[in-house]
């Protein structure tokens, strides 16, 4: 006689389990994507910063053949950039580091737009200094502070904003930053890093500012009757 055993019951969500343990994962994703996305922006403004030291570096390994001098604040009879023809383009002054720099990469932010270049060949497919690529391929400053302040502005990210075009010799036109009082249009945008920003200073050090920070850092530069502007040039 063939008998069946009894199935064993299997528990199952009802309804309202079911709908509790969706919201409960709704939940728990409104409060992880914040957190996912503030972690990404972190990362890269330190992949950026990481960036900007390297180039830090390479233009004091350049500056030691130079007097200590960057490219752009050595004229061009010496080797360096100053008064050159391009001297508005960032991209020019940068690809005088070629030497000291391991690859272009480095000139361009994970957080910007565009495309980096593979060497600094004028290859119109990856050459740094083809059209293509030199300022679209540059998320980096340069600036220069008279008498070449330790703690002035060297480098630093592109979104950093100002009111102001002057003359300048080292780059025939620039944005210029009067030291003090500093003005409130001296400020990061959110371009880059959400109204932050990294800078190197001519010692070699880099920091990341907020925006009140950054103005705090120039106005403890020191304040003379020759030592008044900083000028900048931006690649876009």
């Amino acid at each position: 006689m063939n008998t069946k055993m009894p199935l064993p019951a299997t528990a199952a969500f009802t309804r309202a389990e079911l709908v509790a343990l969706l919201l409960s994962l709704l939940l728990l994703a409104l409060i992880a994507l914040p957190a996912l996305a503030g972690a990404r922006v972190r990362s890269t403004r330190v992949a950026c910063a990481n960036n900007l030291r390297q180039i830090g570096v390479a233009a004091l390994l350049w500056g030691g053949d130079h007097r200590d001098r960057v490219p752009w604040e050595v004229p061009l009879v010496e080797g360096g950039t100053m008064l050159h023809a391009l001297a508005v383009n960032p991209w020019l002054h940068f690809s005088w580091l070629s030497n000291e720099l391991a690859s272009p990469v480095v000139l361009l932010c994970p957080s910007d737009t565009g495309r980096p270049a593979q060497d600094f060949t004028g290859d119109p497919a990856m050459g740094y200094l083809h059209p293509n690529f030199a300022n679209r391929a540059t998320s980096y400053f340069v600036a220069h502070s008279r008498m070449g302040l330790p703690i002035g502005l060297m480098i630093g990210d592109r979104n950093l904003g100002y009111d102001n075009t002057v003359s300048c010799p080292n780059f025939a036109t620039a944005f210029s930053l009067t030291i003090w009082p500093v003005s409130p249009a001296f400020a990061w945008n959110a371009n880059l890093h959400g109204r932050a920003g990294n800078i190197v200073k001519f010692d070699g050090q880099a920091e990341q500012f907020s925006n009140a920070e950054l103005r705090a850092h120039i106005r403890s530069m020191p304040f003379d009757d020759v030592n008044t502007t900083t000028h900048y040039i931006s690649p876009r």
